[in-house]
């Protein structure tokens, strides 16, 4: 294991134990998450080594990577994530003058895939073979391993997109340094993440589905993202709720904690943690749209 020695937002040193958990949905290995003393910012710690973390994404049940269609659960997965992909798309189109899209963390491809299909200029990253060559040899898609990032043209995307990416990425400041690099002066940068702060966070604790160790590295309140995207000269200018994740989330997390799927019990946490976002817009899952800032 790794020990992060330095909060990777505000670079202190102190840390307090948030919370101990185990990886429900792989391996079972037990991790800690801890949280920095001076910005509050939550991160996996220790942690395994990078080139170690692929592993803890080899399993037919990680169905983004998979694209596997068996059983009830991955139907609906398929279900919402083609209605998303429309959403996401009207979206964009509404926040982009431009249409050319750059997708870090593409899987196997969909959305971006929609976006060709809608005649936009299309490139994914993804550090996935498999799920980058399912891309590839399906949709005959653009798609490249993580190497690519630092060889593109700064300024050469009107959108940058990072769909519950970030929360893997194992050096946030070197990502979003190389996002700021590519992405045009008036270009809009989305990133969705899950949200610590939401009521299934709280209703699950450690069981929470959003935590997902050690595949999620770090654990973003809104306040983190708020800061460490202004240490790197951009701005959060919208904030948007995806409300089906408080239903995906919680049929995962019933998973964790009872031994199985209780679908029931899961659509109710769902609507519970969507009532109780509207206060605060603390919902389970949250889109930052991000602009650089003017200087």
């Amino acid at each position: 294991m790794v020990i992060i020695e330095r909060c990777p937002v505000c670079g202190n040193k102190q840390f307090s134990q948030f919370i101990s958990l185990s990886d429900y949905f792989l391996s079972g290995e037990a991790f800690d998450i801890v949280q920095c003393d001076q910005c509050s910012f939550r991160f996996t710690n220790p942690r395994p080594p990078d080139h170690d973390l692929g592993r803890y994404y080899e399993s037919q049940e990680y169905i983004s990577h998979s694209n596997t269609r068996k059983g009830l659960f991955s139907l609906l997965y398929q279900s919402i994530r083609r209605r998303t992909i429309r959403t996401k798309f009207h979206l964009i189109s509404g926040l982009s003058g431009g249409k050319s899209i750059l997708d870090i963390g593409c899987a196997t491809g969909e959305l971006i895939h929609y976006f060709a299909d809608h005649g936009w200029k299309v490139t994914g990253i993804e550090p996935n073979e498999k799920a980058r060559q399912f891309a590839r040899d399906q949709y005959q898609l653009q798609i490249e391993d993580e190497n690519y990032l630092a060889a593109i043209v700064p300024g050469s995307f009107d959108v940058v997109t990072m769909w519950h990416v970030l929360e893997h990425v194992p050096d946030l400041n070197a990502r979003l340094r190389e996002v700021k690099s590519v992405l045009k002066d008036e270009g809009v940068f989305l990133i969705a993440v899950p949200n610590p702060d939401s009521w299934d966070a709280a209703h699950y604790g450690k069981y929470w589905a959003g935590y997902d160790v050690p595949r999620h590295l770090h654990h973003f309140t809104k306040k983190a993202m708020h800061q460490l995207l202004e240490n790197h000269g951009l701005k959060v200018t919208g904030e948007i709720p995806m409300k089906f994740d408080s239903f995906y989330v919680s049929l995962l997390s019933e998973k964790y904690m009872y031994g199985r799927r209780k679908w029931i019990a899961a659509f109710w946490s769902g609507i519970r943690s969507n009532i109780s976002a509207r206060s605060k817009n603390n919902y389970s899952s949250m889109i930052f749209v991000v602009k650089k800032v003017k200087t």
